[in-house]
């Protein structure tokens, strides 16, 4: 899911809570206690906002977060949503009819978008998630993708030929149509980095080494939060 989509869902949620928890209040002329109220429903808004923001990021699934953690975020947003909506028709008991079923469809439209935003994202990464595995190995073992300095011993080539094998086996699991292909050829050219350093090609080593960063790279920006 688009970074765009994870400001602009947050964003939608805190105009429409905003709409059904604060019509008709009174901010000015009125004593501290009261003013005081005010604060607290629009820090409401904001948690809803907060939250829905950090469910459609733990949604994502890589480097952070999970379905848990999203359904979690995604209670507490609603959760805020609702007790906002209920203070302001308990602050405001006597509201137009019109103000009243306005603020009720903002406040039902601010649960509709945080549960749909977290469902899409989660169900809109799930190359992400597949690719989670191969994320880790990947952030475990950046130096294998560059050769040792000079007359310094690097790791044992056994070690490559275990590496490249669980890059492959991870890479495997990624079936998405658009993170697949990168990590594909991630697999590829770790075979390739072995094979160079089988036959101590210390050139052809830093060349893929680069070449896999730069997939591993495509895989990490389509997949941030």
């Amino acid at each position: 899911m688009s970074s765009l989509f994870t400001i602009i869902a947050p964003a939608v949620v805190a105009v429409l809570t905003a709409a059904g928890a604060v019509i008709g209040l009174q901010f000015r002329d009125v004593d501290a206690y009261e003013r005081r109220r005010g604060i607290w429903q629009w820090l409401l808004v904001l948690l809803a906002a907060a939250a829905t923001m950090g469910a459609v990021g733990s949604a994502a699934g890589v480097e952070s977060g999970d379905l848990r953690e999203a359904i979690i975020m995604a209670v507490v947003g609603v959760a805020a949503v609702i007790v906002a909506h209920v203070m302001w028709r308990r602050r405001v008991p006597d509201a137009e009819p019109r103000n009243i079923a306005i603020a009720t469809a903002a406040a039902a439209c601010a649960v509709l978008v945080i549960v749909g935003a977290t469902a899409l994202t989660y169900t809109g990464n799930k190359g992400c998630r597949q690719a989670q595995l191969l994320v880790d190995y990947t952030n475990a073992s950046l130096g294998a993708l560059t050769p040792p300095p000079p007359g310094k011993p690097g790791p044992a080539l056994g070690d490559y030929e275990n590496w490249s094998k669980l890059i492959r086996e991870a890479a495997d699991q990624v079936t998405d149509g658009e993170v697949g292909p990168h990590a594909h050829k991630m697999a590829e050219l770790a075979g390739q980095i072995t094979d160079a350093v089988r036959n101590k090609a210390s050139g052809d080593h830093a060349v893929l080494g680069v070449q896999y960063s730069d997939e591993f790279k495509a895989i990490v920006a389509k997949c941030r939060r």
